[in-house]
């Protein structure tokens, strides 16, 4: 399986992600953009690994708020992505994540976690628009729960599904 660590939006986060689209591509910006049931923060990629790790996710011991702000690209991945505001917590979360991976001997990807949401991939942005001039559509949603991803090929492209969560495990625990 393919899997990784992430957050799944809300619904109204997702339909923000949604509009901000839209606005991208009415200004030309081209890209293959994600479908909205796709969209995600990913905390930690793990890639291929043989089980649901999802036991081990470590809880949100605080809910918080995540406020949607700015776009920006990833050249050498040829994504064009949504950014969130700069958040201690988020940045708590992730290390948390990263250490129970570390920790249950699960390999994933080591580059520093930058926060952001994939809207596109090989996105092409005509010289006469102005990514800074594209509204940010108001998004804020509260963060309490952690998600384990798989990600597979389909014949129309990748599909992202929640096969775990920490909201999963309390409610089994109970």
């Amino acid at each position: 399986m393919r899997l990784f660590v992430g957050l799944r939006p809300s619904e109204e986060f997702r339909a923000a992600l949604s509009v901000l689209q839209s606005r991208l591509q009415s200004a030309g910006v081209a890209a293959r953009y994600l479908d909205s049931s796709n969209l995600h923060l990913t905390l930690a990629f793990i890639g291929e690994w043989p089980e649901n790790v999802s036991a081990i996710l470590p809880p949100v011991e605080q809910p918080f708020t995540l406020t949607l702000s700015g776009i920006g690209f990833f050249p050498e991945a040829k994504v064009i992505w949504a950014g969130v505001q700069k958040s201690a917590a988020l940045d708590h979360l992730a290390q948390q994540v990263r250490e129970k991976l570390t920790a249950a001997d699960i390999p994933f990807d080591p580059k520093p976690f930058v926060p952001h949401i994939t809207l596109g991939r090989k996105p092409a942005v005509p010289e006469s628009v102005n990514l800074s001039g594209i509204m940010i559509p108001p998004a804020v949603m509260t963060v309490e729960d952690v998600s384990l991803y798989r990600s597979d090929r389909g014949e129309n492209g990748t599909v992202y599904s929640v096969i775990g969560s920490t909201t999963e495990k309390g409610e089994a625990a109970r």
